[in-house]
């Protein structure tokens, strides 16, 4: 008898741990309940213009992919919190997201000082990120724990020089730019991209935020002898700016300018000031009449009841991270980000979506337009698309905390780059 229920009391164990143990393992393997995609955006606060809007545009694409079924047989639900575009704010709505809430992606701030802050959370806590911040740091200080969903300044700055240089001939380009960080960059960058081509910076001149006379910054740009000028203007400098342009620059110089004067409201306010002045944009405008971009735009359209440059960032950011997951079939990070490094071609609004392991872009797609309808945003003229494949950034993402040693090896070769 001691030996049959020795014997029974080690069946009843087997059947306990059998019922206990492999349920958790099974359960790992096949999750239930919704998919939580975590949002941090500015939802009050003056990056509130682009943080609701951009909101508005991922609740629409989880409800879209909810009607078509989910991912992976699972709802989307959308979590967000209010970051006020401030970098303390977002590590707060990081910390709830992750920690409290257990999202299963995180989009970790509506600025790039946010998202640089609050994005240790995400990498800490093992969620799969996207951003939408365009400064350089952050996403090669991601580590391949995230991707950003938008072509950054590396791209679209240089389209305009190129544009400028090989479709314009200009060869003397004078810059007149906003004395901030954003300004000082912007310059850098289009500089350099113009020297290389072949062309000169003869005089560069600067106006502090707030300022709207630029009257001598164009006097010395004009005693330059140049044949075109990038302005880098912002806000309600831009109006009185080019009222002075029209004084002070000859009337054959080029006028190029940075995709501020993409917004109603400005050019509103400049009305025909704007006219012959070409500038860089990201792809998904109304007047691209890429397929892709044009059935994107009437989603929103539907969806939302408005258009907002913010959009494209949203759509881009959700589509990329939905088949990230749907391919690796399930919502660990390593697996999703793995498969979000093994994009080639995928197509979003942004021009098609490749990872490139070196610099950790995915979107390197621009064009330029020209202004031509005043106020009215939708008579401008596409005049240029680009497109490039090259390393954009001397700092490479380093994938060896969170991916081991041999993986960068791996994904290079993957994607035939050295």
């Amino acid at each position: 008898m001691d030996s049959l229920g020795r014997l029974c009391r080690l069946l009843g164990l087997v059947v306990f741990l059998t019922s206990v143990l492999v349920p958790v393992g099974l359960a790992g393997a096949g999750e239930s309940g919704p998919i939580k995609f975590g949002v941090s955006t500015a939802l009050s606060g003056d990056a509130a213009a682009y943080g609701k809007p951009f909101l508005d545009a991922i609740k629409a694409m989880a409800d879209l992919f909810n009607e078509q079924g989910g991912v992976l047989g699972r709802r989307i639900e959308v979590i967000a919190y209010d970051d006020r575009g401030i970098p303390d704010q977002a590590l707060q709505a990081a910390k709830k997201l992750v920690q409290s809430d257990r999202v299963h992606t995180l989009q970790p701030g509506s600025t790039s000082g946010a998202i640089f802050t609050a994005m240790p959370v995400g990498k800490e806590g093992k969620v799969a990120m996207w951003g939408y911040g365009l400064a350089e740091k952050w996403l090669v200080e991601g580590e391949g724990a995230i991707f950003r969903s938008a072509p950054p300044d590396q791209v679209l700055i240089p389209a305009l020089a190129k544009f400028a240089y090989e479709n314009k001939k200009l060869r003397n380009v004078g810059i007149l730019h906003i004395d901030t960080f954003y300004g000082e960059n912007a310059k850098e960058i289009f500089s350099d991209e113009f020297k290389k081509l072949g062309g000169s910076i003869p005089a560069v001149t600067t106006y502090p935020d707030g300022s709207r006379d630029v009257s001598s910054q164009l006097l010395t740009l004009a005693r330059a002898k140049i044949d075109g000028v990038f302005l880098n203007l912002q806000g309600g400098a831009i109006t009185p700016a080019l009222r002075q342009v029209k004084s002070f620059l000859p009337p054959n110089v080029t006028l190029l300018h940075s995709n501020d004067v993409y917004s109603q409201a400005i050019r509103s306010e400049a009305g025909d000031l704007v006219n012959g002045l070409y500038y860089f944009v990201s792809p998904m405008i109304q007047q691209n009449p890429d397929p892709e971009v044009q059935k994107w735009l009437a989603e929103m359209k539907k969806r939302v009841g408005y258009i907002h440059e913010i959009h494209a960032r949203a759509i881009v950011g959700m589509l990329v991270m939905k088949e990230a997951i749907a391919r690796a079939g399930t919502t660990e990070q390593l697996a999703v980000m793995k498969q979000v490094h093994r994009m080639k071609n995928f197509p979003t609004p942004l021009g098609p979506f490749t990872y490139d392991p070196r610099d950790g872009e995915g979107l390197k797609s621009a064009v330029v337009l020209l202004a031509k309808g005043g106020a009215d945003l939708s008579k401008d003229e596409v005049v240029f698309r680009a497109t490039t494949d090259r390393e954009l950034y001397k700092q490479r993402v380093n994938y060896k905390r969170f991916f081991g040693e041999g993986y960068e090896k791996e994904l290079y070769a993957f994607h035939g780059v050295k």
